[in-house]
């Protein structure tokens, strides 16, 4: 729902206006979507419609400067294989069989969601699993974080994969003892798969993204950044969707878009950078390497479980390369990084890139920065470098952080020391891989997962002030939009949300439920849990 006025009388709450503001006022006007004044209730200028905000707190709108809204989507239409509804491999397949029963042979079963860590077995369905329990049918499992596949053999079949294949560049192949495939993929060869499978109807994926995005606006989000069009099912056809929900009118956010392309290949599409306020695509993103719940990111000592340090998802010296060419068109860079050896990787890109062609304000971005490397924040610093984190994945990933890292897992993630080394700090979501709520980011980031266990690397903590700037005026950083949004001074954006309760006296429990009762993005009204609209009355609020 959208409801707009040109000016709007919030009254009768906490309003403040920044993360850093310690004496809140209790009424807003904002008109034309911009906010045009703050103070006591008697000394507000007229307006045209007043909302009772009943003692609600008001902070700046959200942003998710990582998310996957495509992925959600996508996920949307396919079974849920979440360990919500399953506890066991067993109980997944079921979950699959009841799909396979309501279609065709011919027709794919699409499972999404899987995270092997919420089952009792601690591992994914295999191959032969699957084979046993739906023999007729592909099926096609993608693990929660979209970097592993798991398929059947009627999948592999259509997909004229056998067991000769070799490994792609950047992925493997799972295989069992005797060398045969076990259906799992990972990396780019689960990405083989996701974009060989057969395309789902794009009018259905286009009302489950507007529907994603109305759900993020529930949230609290008034921007995201969709963090690599092409990651999910490939660049042309996630882009054509895109462009499809565009047409079909506003959405109740402002968008953000990385664009999984090399420099090359955006100019082939005739892409530019662009600085829109609803629309932004400036950015390229890229993977340095893989993911630690797979074993796949590129770390510099053994994982405590695996005799392994995993890999890039392309040489090193190619991925420099094409860095610096994106640089030099002028192009924000995003790298996914999550071992220590490819953040150290791509901070000597962006070292090299700045030295040969010099540039103010590049805001190149580090992704998840799950592993520190040494020395990474002073460079980091010295570039103007962001780093942009995840803190729910300390909740999702309890388990894998531990297995993975043991006695070091308390440098996973770091927050407080970004913020000390004076980098900017972002906290985001990567959702579906960490939680969508960014209520949960924000008291992961407070209480570094203590409500599942010991804290997480406590000293890595930090305050809700901290927590919540790094989603207000963090998030519009990252999309260089600082100067206009992300607080709610006079002449700032009209991006605004409405809480239960007041967030900056919350505890991390709290702060994870906490319910965002209206969200207004450009000064109208897209989510509205409070109905306390009434008519303005000029007479009783004039200037």
């Amino acid at each position: 729902m959208t409801h707009a006025a040109s000016s709007i009388f919030l009254t009768n709450g906490r309003i403040y206006r920044s993360a850093w503001d310690e004496a809140p006022a209790d009424s807003i006007v904002v008109s034309d979507g911009r906010v045009i004044w703050t103070g006591a209730a008697d000394a507000a200028p007229a307006a045209d419609e007043i909302i009772d905000l009943n003692g609600a707190t008001v902070i700046p709108g959200l942003t998710d400067a990582h998310i996957h809204l495509f992925a959600i989507a996508h996920a949307r239409l396919q079974v849920p294989v979440t360990p919500r509804d399953a506890s066991a491999v067993d109980a997944v397949l079921a979950l699959l069989v009841k799909r396979a029963g309501d279609i065709p042979t011919d027709k794919w079963v699409l499972g999404a969601g899987l995270d092997e860590n919420g089952l009792v077995e601690h591992r994914l369905p295999t191959r032969a699993e699957i084979d046993a329990a739906i023999p007729d049918h592909p099926v096609l499992i993608r693990r929660f974080c979209g970097h592993v596949a798991v398929v059947n053999s009627k999948a592999l079949e259509l997909l004229d994969i056998d067991d000769s294949i070799a490994d792609p560049e950047g992925g493997t192949f799972g295989r069992t003892a005797d060398g045969l495939l076990d259906g799992c993929a990972k990396e780019s060869a689960a990405e083989l798969i996701f974009r060989a499978a057969p395309p789902m109807d794009r009018d259905e994926l286009v009302a489950a993204l507007r529907a994603t995005v109305v759900d993020s606006a529930r949230m609290g989000l008034v921007a995201a950044v969709e963090a690599a069009v092409g990651f999910t099912v490939g660049f042309d056809d996630e882009f054509a969707i895109w462009n499809e929900l565009r047409k079909g009118g506003a959405v109740p956010m402002r968008l953000g878009f990385m664009n999984q392309l090399d420099p090359d290949e955006a100019a082939e599409r005739e892409l530019a950078p662009t600085q829109d306020a609803d629309w932004q695509s400036m950015s390229l993103k890229y993977f340095a390497d893989g993911i630690v719940g797979a074993r796949t990111a590129a770390v510099s000592e053994d994982y405590a479980d695996t005799p392994s340090r995993g890999f890039f998802m392309r040489e090193e010296a190619e991925l420099q390369r094409v860095i610096g060419e994106a640089h030099a068109a002028g192009w924000q860079v995003a790298v996914h990084c999550c071992g220590d050896r490819a953040s150290n990787c791509i901070i000597e890109a962006y070292e090299k890139a700045q030295a040969a062609n010099p540039r103010a304000d590049m805001r190149h971005r580090i992704e998840h920065y799950f592993v520190p490397p040494e020395d990474g924040l002073a460079r980091m610093k010295a570039l103007g470098a962001l780093v942009v984190t995840q803190p729910s994945f300390l909740t999702r990933m309890r388990r894998s952080i531990a297995g993975a890292f043991g006695a070091r897992a308390d440098r996973c993630y770091p927050a407080r020391s970004v913020i000390d080394a004076g980098v900017t700090y972002i906290a985001s979501s990567d959702a579906p891989t960490g939680s969508w709520s960014p209520w949960d980011g924000i008291g992961d980031a407070v209480g570094r997962a203590s409500d599942g266990g010991a804290a997480i690397g406590p000293g890595e903590a930090v305050s809700a002030r901290e927590a919540i700037h790094s989603y207000t005026v963090g998030g519009a950083i990252a999309m260089k939009q600082e100067q206009w949004r992300g607080t709610l001074m006079p002449g700032m954006a009209a991006d605004l949300i409405a809480l239960d309760r007041d967030p900056f006296t919350s505890d991390a429990a709290s702060l994870k439920s906490m319910q965002v009762l209206l969200t207004i993005t450009r000064g109208a009204v897209v989510h509205d849990a409070m109905s306390q609209r009434s008519e303005w009355r000029p007479a009783a609020h004039s200037a």
